[in-house]
Order: structure tokens, then C-alpha cells, then sequence
């Protein structure tokens, strides 16, 4: 039985989102990053910015050299979870099987198209709900499985449907470049234009399996049914995830335990406020570490009880940061991340082993500190390990004087 699948994508989301609340963006290059550091990444760009020489994946700092009057905002979880969750509800309306993404919704037409009519008529009267109810413009593109449907909705300039008959995938597909083949990054790429001189989609196709293997390995079988246009992928509901996740970048690319400690803390107590307000406890906590020369670490750490105040999750965060950073290399962010969360427990099993016990202080102290930053912002009371030590700088209160051979003709200089 042949799918009818539908992909519906509204271009960088966040800016998106952002344009609808804040007119004045409209129109302008704009990008979305977090602001707590030039050295910060570029999470999203807006057409308008890509035109300028500005991609996903650069620095801030750097961004602003091409174009210097790129507006950067923050990041805003809640208006992207407010409007995924209104683009999931809208799509929702003509079928139960939707799987929802940023900015991006996949919906299996087959068991309601004859309750609605062929897919192109529910991508129109559906772009034209977004439209209407969100003010977003969308890109609709629908054909017979996941991937034939997102590139034809990704290959849109404007807003539009884009259908591909059933029978039509592999010539569709044809003439597009090999990278939009899932599984084909920049390395696989690379690695088939060296060896085997492969650009398009249609010259992958017209290989056989074991020519394609002698590059690719494992992944031949799967790569030649993509790109002669067969996926068969299903549309999968999204599963509930219950990780909580702080990400920060430093400053400056640091190898001081101090400052990295204190952005550390940050982090932790983004997530232990974050468990509070939900009535939640993290028994694993994991951290990811990146260096300057773009190499990550990752460890992971399980609690004996579960943990929710700041000093009990620094502990642990601690103890995996020295566990887990071993390399001389200066550290340029941090990515924390709690998971397996539950809720807090209200009575202890009866024949379970010794754990350690949490005073009512500790308690009541994290109580207090959370009702001032509600009532006086973030920064108002801090933990003495969050402020890192001023580093001495030296400087002289006048000019130097002047070197004086007769004075200095009996000094020696040592060096440690």
C-alpha cells in the first residue's frame, strides 16, 4: 500500500517565533545564540544573514565582522516549546500520526486521505492555517515516504506545495547533490567525490551495491535505496524526554579550574532550579567538555539517592568534571545534563540500604535562596564558589625609568 507523506518546515523557527512578537526584526539579519559570550556559537540565521556571509556555527564575534549589523538574541525555550506544541496541535487535526521536530512536522496521510483528500490539499489548507493562526510562512512538500517529502519541502524558496508523484522519487531525486541523503555528512561526502568522483544524487544511484560498499562500507545497502528515493522510515509520535540540560560557553578559552569551576556551578544551578520548580530528582548527571581544538569528552555519573539542591548536584558535577577533563588543552564550554528524572520521594523504602540524610537546613537554606532570585533576579545572592578569584594585574603608577648601565652593570638575572 503506498504512503502518502506530508512534510511541513517553516524556516529558521526561532527567528520565525521571534518576528512575530518583535516587528522591528522583520526584514533584518538576525541570528539566535546564547549571550553570555562573544565566543558563543550561532544557533539560527535568517535568510537576511546568510546573505551576508553568516552560517549556523560561528562564533559571534566573527559573525559581526561580516555583517556588522547582525541583531543577536537569545535563545527562548519556551516560545520554541509554545510553538512547536501549537504546529504539532494545528498539523494534529488531519491525522494522529504527526512527528514533530523544530520548526519541522512529518505527517502520515495514508489511513485519512479519504477523509481529507490527497496530501497537496491538506498541505495547502494547512499552510494556509499556519498562516492564518501563527502568522509563519511554511514550506510544504509531500510524496510517498520521509525523505522523498523533506527534500521536496526543503528545495521551496517560498512558500508553496511541492508534490511528487508516486514512481517519481529516484528522478526526483536525480539531480540533487549527494548531501541531502541522510547519513551523507561532510566526511561521507568527501569521501565519495575522492574515491569514486560522486556528486549527484544520480550517479550514487546508478552504482551497484558492492561498488558502493568498497567506499562506504556497512552503510552501501541503505545508501543505494535512499538515492534511488526508497525510506522506509516511519512517521514516529515524539517520546516524551526527560533529561533537563544547561549548556554555557566561557568567556575566553580558559584551563584555570576556578573559572571553569564557577561557570560549572552556573550550570548546576540552572538545572537544580529547573528540578525544583518541577518537584523532580536526577539520579545520573552528565557533563560534556569541549577544548579549543574542537575535541569533546563526556562522562557520566549516577547518584546512591536522588539529588535536587545546588550543593548536592555540585558535588557530584565536581567529581565528574576532574574524572572527566584530563587533557592539557584550554576548555572553551560546558554542557550539563541531568536525566533519569522522577518525582521526589515522598517516604523511604523500608529495607533500603544506608544513604546519606538531608538536613532540614540544607533544605530550608535552598528554599530561601530560590525565593530571593524569584523576588531579585538571578545574581542577588550567589554561592562563594560561583565568584572565581581576580587574577593580579600588575601596573605602574608612573613612567619606567630609565636604564642606567653604571647602576645595573653588577646584576645578574635568574631564571626558575
Amino acid at each position: 500500500m503506498d504512503r502518502h507523506i506530508l512534510h511541513l518546515t517553516v524556516p529558521a523557527f526561532p527567528i520565525a517565533l521571534a518576528r512575530v512578537l518583535q516587528s522591528q526584526l522583520r526584514g533584518r539579519p538576525v541570528a539566535v545564540a546564547p549571550l553570555n559570550s562573544e565566543r558563543a556559537l550561532l544557533q539560527c540565521v535568517s535568510s537576511e544573514a546568510a546573505a551576508e556571509g553568516v552560517h549556523a556555527g560561528t562564533p559571534i564575534f566573527q559573525a559581526r565582522k561580516s555583517c556588522p549589523s547582525l541583531i543577536v538574541i537569545p535563545p527562548d525555550p519556551h516560545l520554541l516549546t509554545k510553538g512547536s506544541r501549537a504546529l504539532t496541535e494545528l498539523s494534529a487535526e488531519f491525522t494522529p500520526v504527526v512527528e514533530s521536530g523544530l520548526g519541522r512536522v512529518y505527517l502520515d496521510l495514508t489511513g485519512s486521505r479519504r477523509l481529507f483528500g490527497p496530501a497537496r490539499d491538506v498541505a495547502s489548507r494547512l499552510e494556509r492555517r499556519i498562516a492564518r493562526d501563527m502568522g509563519l510562512s511554511a514550506m510544504a512538500g509531500t510524496g510517498g515516504n520521509k525523505l522523498v517529502s523533506r527534500v521536496a519541502a526543503d528545495a521551496m524558496e517560498q512558500p508553496g506545495v511541492f508534490d511528487v508523484f508516486h514512481g517519481a522519487e529516484r528522478s526526483f531525486l536525480a539531480p540533487f547533490p549527494v548531501k541531502v541523503l541522510p547519513g551523507v555528512g561532510g566526511a561521507r561526502q568527501a569521501l565519495l567525490l575522492r574515491d569514486l568522483n560522486l556528486q549527484r544524487v544520480e550517479q550514487v544511484a546508478e552504482l551497484s551495491v558492492p561498488q558502493l560498499r568498497l567506499a562506504v562500507g556497512p552503510f552501501a545497502p541503505l545508501l543505494h535505496d535512499r538515492a534511488c528515493g526508497i525510506d522506509r522510515t516511519p512517521v514516529q509520535p515524539p517520546r516524551l524526554s526527560t533529561e533537563i540540560v544547561e549548556e554555557g560557553f566561557l568567556g575566553q578559552d580558559e584551563n584555570d579550574d576556578a573559572v571553569i569551576l564557577s561557570e560549572l556551578l552556573r550550570l548546576v544551578e540552572g538545572c537544580g532550579l529547573r528540578l525544583r520548580r518541577m518537584g523532580k530528582e536526577a539520579h545520573t548527571v552528565s557533563l560534556v567538555v569541549s577544548y579549543v581544538d574542537g575535541v569533546t569528552e563526556e562522562g557520566k555519573r549516577s547518584a546512591s539517592v536522588p539529588l535536587s539542591l545546588d550543593l548536592e548536584l555540585l558535588d557530584l558535577a565536581e567529581e565528574l568534571f576532574f574524572a572527566t577533563c584530563k587533557r592539557r588543552q584550554r576548555v572553551r564550554g560546558l554542557r550539563l545534563a541531568c536525566d533519569q528524572v522522577a518525582a521526589a520521594a515522598a517516604q523511604l523504602e523500608l529495607f533500603a540500604p544506608a544513604t546519606p540524610v538531608r538536613s532540614q537546613k540544607q533544605v530550608d537554606l535552598q528554599e530561601t535562596l530560590d525565593q530571593l532570585r524569584a523576588k531579585y533576579g538571578e545574581s542577588s545572592v550567589r554561592w562563594g564558589k560561583g565568584i572565581p578569584a581576580r587574577r593580579e594585574q600588575l601596573s605602574m603608577s608612573g613612567p619606567a625609568p630609565a636604564w642606567d648601565p653604571e647602576r645595573c652593570k653588577y646584576m645578574t638575572v635568574t631564571k626558575n
